[in-house]
Parts: C-alpha cells; structure tokens; sequence
C-alpha cells in the first residue's frame, strides 16, 4: 500500500490541477464574454444610426430606382423605335397625281383578294371613290391626310385579306374633305365613325389632320371602318394579325353576328315527310338528321362554322416625334 507520505505528496497536484482547468474555464468564457459584448455594442451602435437617421428614400432605395429610370428610359426608346419602324409615307403626292395613287391602291386590292378567294362588292373603294374612278383632284391642303387614309386603309385591308375572311362587304374612312353632306348613304346595320370633338383632336384644324391628334404632339389616328364575313377561326385570326401587324393598329369597336341558314325545323315532322316544303323537307331529312351533320340547330351554330358578319373600326396609328398638336400634319 501507499504510504502515508506519498498520498500527502498527490494532494498538492491535484489541487494544481484542478486549479488550471478552472482557469482555463474562466479564460474561455471570459473570451465568449468579450465577444458578446463586442457584438452587443455593434448591435447598439446598428440601432442607435437606424433610429436617428431619416427613414425613407434611403440610399439603397435611391440606387434601385434610379437603375429602375434607366431601365425604363431605355425599353421606353425601344419600344417607341419598333413603332415607328413602319412609318406612314412621307413622299410627296401632288393633287394631280392622287387619283392614279387611290386606284392603284384599289387595283392591288382587288387583285390580293382575288388571289386569295376572298369576294369583293363591284363598288368596293373605301371612300375613295370620287378619286380612284371619279377621277376628281382633291384640295392640296387635303392630300397629306388622304395619302395618310389611303394608306391606313390598305394596311386594314392586308389584315383582312391575310386572315382568310370570305368577303369584304365594306371599308370607309372619315371623309373629313366633304362639308355640309354626307359623303355615303348609310347601310343597314352600319356602324358610323364618331369625328372627334375640338376637345379630343386638338380643335377643328387637328380634326382636317387626322381622326384624333395628341395634345402633345406625339401621334395622330385615323379610323377606318370594315365589314365582312368570315368563319369563326378566321375571325379569330383577323384578330390576332391586327394585335401582332408590323403597323401598330388597335380594334376600337368589334359587333358581330352569326348569319346562319339553318331552318328552324320540327325534327319529328320532317321524320313524317310534313312540312312548309317537300324540297325543304327532304334537305333536312338528308342533309341533317343524317350524316355527320346530324346536329341540332342550336349546336351547329355554337360549333362555329357557320358564317359571322363582323363590323369593326379600327385606329391606325402614325407616330412622329414631331407631329403637329395644332394639326398642322406633315
């Protein structure tokens, strides 16, 4: 066994031991101390700056937006370029030479519609008609604006003729150059062009200008009215091409209504060989109750293929940086 002595002896380094651990204890969480303590007084600091400075715009708030301007100044440009990139003509037309002008523009018509199957009425000329056949010269002061109609009126033309519509029954521009009369007898079921107020277009020589003139400056309108018919995925078509044409156009008013032939019919009489017509009976007996058409009424016309007659107006739009508010047009 151990002596007395030796055990006496241990005592001391056991003690010394203990001792160092407790100090290296001590040392480290007065370390973990001081570093919380730095961390506190940061944190304070923080708050104290938060608390006394002004809230808001702050600068981080400033450098966004300020990046957001550029950003938008710069789409803005763009965007206002991919406009203007299918200008309105700027050549010169004199008076003399505008009805060769407006009949060409009627003769490409008839001949793009034709290749494409789409029917034109024998007097289709959209407003022009004292011109393009008429042989008329209009006032010079009245030419710009015409060249601009004109235009405006085979781009419509395009889109329709593009989107496979089966006739075009009727175009028409604001006739602004007629006073005191009305350029065209009204049709049946004709939506008439609404002429800008002095308020709207700029006063009465923005209206000689165009259909509306910005205040500003920053672009002018004009209106053309369209009639024709088309099957419902033609017209659908129709639409998207104007939402999508290279010139930006913008349908203004839209009414429609489907022009079907489709008798309304007793299926139980027509079975029994009855009705108003033998003719009509035997059409139905074959052409409907049977076959693949064997739909009801109803239904056949909600299925879209019948014909729809369509009216639109549509806003062609022409922007210049430097067009008139005062309609002084170029």
């Amino acid at each position: 066994m151990m002596s007395r002595a030796k055990r006496m002896g241990l005592v001391p380094g056991v003690v010394a031991g203990l001792l160092l651990v407790e100090a290296a204890v001590l040392a480290v969480a007065a370390l973990g101390r001081s570093r919380a303590e730095a961390e506190l007084r940061r944190s304070a600091e923080r708050l104290a700056r938060l608390h006394d400075r002004d809230p808001f715009p702050s600068a981080e708030n400033l450098e966004v937006e300020r990046g957001s301007l550029d950003r938008f100044e710069y789409g803005y440009g763009e965007f206002f370029a991919e406009l203007a990139a299918d200008p309105f003509p700027a050549d010169d037309v004199e008076a003399a030479d505008f009805s060769a002008r407006a009949q060409g523009v009627v003769e490409r018509l008839r001949k793009r519609a034709g290749g494409a199957g789409v029917k034109l009425p024998k007097s289709l000329e959209a407003g022009f008609a004292q011109y393009a056949s008429g042989g008329a010269v209009p006032d010079p002061q009245h030419v710009p604006r015409l060249v601009r109609q004109l235009y405006s009126v085979e781009r419509v033309a395009d889109v329709l003729v593009g989107g496979g519509v089966d006739s075009i029954d009727r175009l028409s521009r604001d006739e602004f150059e007629v006073q005191g009369e009305e350029a065209e007898a009204p049709s049946r079921g004709r939506r008439h062009l609404r002429r800008p107020t002095p308020t709207e277009g700029g006063g009465d020589r923005a209206a000689q200008a165009a259909s509306f003139v910005h205040p500003q400056g920053g672009y002018m309108v004009e209106r053309i009215e369209a009639s024709f018919t088309a099957r419902e995925d033609a017209l659908w078509r129709v639409l998207e091409l104007f939402a999508t044409a290279p010139h930006f156009m913008v349908v203004r008013e839209f009414a429609h209504r489907t022009d079907t032939r489709i008798p309304t019919y007793d299926p139980e009489a027509v079975k029994r060989g009855e009705g108003p017509d033998e003719e009509m009976a035997r059409y139905l007996a074959e052409g409907i109750l049977t076959g693949k058409e064997a739909l009801p009424r109803t239904e056949r016309i909600i299925a879209g293929q019948e014909a729809v007659s369509v009216d639109l107006v549509v806003e062609v739009y022409n922007f210049e940086m430097d067009a008139p508010s005062n309609g002084e047009a170029r």
